[in-house]
């Protein structure tokens, strides 16, 4: 083991980390965060408009009234919160492709460069809305456009910053009381026509030599992909990489935010699905972000909530008083307290349990989702919502609440012959140093 950890920390750190740090990653992942109020927003939208029962098919009771009440709070507040998931989860990739150039813009020091940022938006505007017959289409403005969002918005970012940087057919207007935002805009109008007709012809050509645009194109390349993360065999290995990575000490990001990319364009799908009149039950993705929040990582990476219940009932005194830090904070799925404070990094004796349990969490849920036991994900309520009421929201479905607090119960009883003996460790630790003090 020793031998394996060397090595990890010689070779795997190193580059893990220096991908945690890229620019690219690390600014989809930042655009994605503060997105958050927009899915959570456009979620609650969808769940008011969108009664999860008929109530017309359903006998006389509680039940039937309370859904009856929802259909009446749907059908009045149905055209305005409409618009609302409209300009929230139907323009996600707009959104994201904003999002990522600001935060590019923060990473190149040229925030207040805002002809950088609509060059950018501008050319995912003429790849996602160019029509073959010259017509506008706002197809891809939703997550079926989210990676050419991102390749486009990345490639075109670059390709102005390169042309104005080295001020290729830049027209200088510098003094003579020019404002210095119109010099920028006026200066470097030769590379920004540069950069949108560049965009525009390529997208031309593949409209017109393949019939799809470069979003159509990016959807068909990453449809392999996309498979493979909605696969059960996508969910064990993906959760097992994460969680061995999380137990050298390496932040799980790594993975996680490449994957966040594939988990919120299999989210989103199933959004309009739903919208569209799909039953949740037969939405056409399983792993989402909310799958693998509220279902996966409950409590945080290693699906730590079980253990975190575990500790606060320790015989250790420094296994209790780390419990009671940490309970809270792993009820909204934070559980760094445990991985640094018990810790769960580099301990060999909770090792298995800590790369198994989330996997085995993921397995679980999947089958239940596959066979129609419990609905699917259609809405987000966040990854640090209070995991049960999480499974709720994000299903409508109360056999996922019910499902989550299942598997609760199991990653407890995973995690305890393994916490039995690290706390018997712990205990023998602190009696020792009780009789060298005394």
């Amino acid at each position: 083991m020793e031998k394996i950890s060397n090595w990890i920390e010689k070779k795997i750190s190193p580059l893990a980390n220096k991908l945690a740090r890229q620019k690219y990653l690390q600014a989809l992942q930042n655009t994605f965060l503060a997105l958050i109020p927009l899915f959570t927003i456009g979620s609650f939208a969808l769940i008011i408009i969108s009664p999860p029962m008929d109530y017309t098919t359903m006998d006389s009771g509680v039940l039937k009234a309370i859904m009856h009440g929802w259909a009446n709070v749907a059908a009045f507040t149905g055209p305005a919160l409409s618009y609302v998931y409209l300009v929230t989860m139907s323009l996600i990739a707009l959104w994201s492709s904003i999002g990522l150039a600001i935060n590019l813009s923060k990473h190149y020091k040229m925030e207040k460069s805002w002809v950088t940022i609509a060059v950018s938006v501008a050319s995912f505007m003429i790849a996602a809305t160019m029509n073959k017959d010259g017509a506008l289409s706002f197809d891809y403005l939703d997550g079926k456009g989210l990676f050419a969002a991102i390749l486009v918005t990345i490639v075109s970012f670059e390709l102005y910053r390169f042309l104005s940087d080295r001020k290729i057919g830049y027209i200088n207007l510098e003094g003579g009381g020019v404002p210095p935002a119109l010099a920028e805009s006026i200066g470097n109008l030769v590379p920004i026509v540069i950069v949108l007709v560049a965009v525009g012809t390529v997208n031309a050509i593949l409209l017109n030599f393949t019939g799809a645009g470069i979003p159509a194109i990016m959807q068909l390349i990453m449809t392999p992909v996309v498979k493979m993360v909605d696969s059960i065999w996508g969910v064990v290995i993906l959760a097992v990489i994460v969680m061995i990575f999380w137990w050298f000490g390496i932040h799980d990001t790594v993975i996680t935010g490449p994957l966040d990319t594939f988990l919120m364009n299999n989210f989103t799908a199933n959004q309009a699905a739903f919208a569209a009149g799909t039953a949740a039950i037969a939405l056409p993705y399983i792993v989402t972000e909310p799958f693998w929040w509220t279902f996966m990582a409950i409590g945080g990476s290693g699906a730590t909530l079980g253990l975190a219940i575990l500790t606060l009932f320790s015989k250790s005194k420094q296994i209790k008083t780390i419990g009671k830090l940490a309970i809270i904070p792993s009820l909204f799925n934070i559980n760094e307290p445990l991985i640094f404070g018990l810790p769960l990094m580099y301990n060999s004796t909770m090792m298995l349990p800590f790369i198994v349990v989330m996997p085995l969490n993921g397995v679980i849920t999947y089958i239940a989702m596959s066979t129609g036991i419990v609905a699917k994900t259609f809405a987000n309520a966040s990854w640090n919502m209070f995991c049960p009421i999480g499974g709720l929201i994000d299903t409508m479905d109360i056999k996922a609440l019910i499902l989550v607090c299942v598997l609760i119960i199991i990653d407890m009883i995973i995690y305890l012959p393994f916490f039995k003996i690290y706390e018997k460790q712990k205990i023998k630790e602190e009696q020792m140093e009780e009789s060298v003090q005394a």
